[in-house]
């Protein structure tokens, strides 16, 4: 298994995005207080926008905390490996 060393600049640059992610949430989020506070009742955009806010919030804290070690391989036991 080789080994992949991720550069300074792909360190910063994931976490930068992962922050980008994380401000893009207030938008997002103040959009969907604004759809809700018009129409209780669920829509199929209320439902989209929300996903989009969960995984917003998912992939940026994730980028944020971990950024290229999200790909950093790891052993497998080799019962599952096959």
């Amino acid at each position: 298994m080789t080994h992949w060393r991720p550069r300074p600049v792909a360190q910063i640059a994931l976490r930068l995005i992962g922050l980008a992610l994380l401000i893009s949430l207030r938008p997002q989020a103040a959009w969907l207080h604004m759809l809700v506070r018009q129409s209780p009742s669920v829509t199929p955009l209320q439902l989209m926008l929300a996903a989009s806010c969960f995984m917003s919030a998912a992939a940026g804290i994730a980028l944020l905390l971990m950024g290229p070690d999200l790909w950093k391989p790891v052993r497998v036991a080799r019962r599952w490996q096959n």
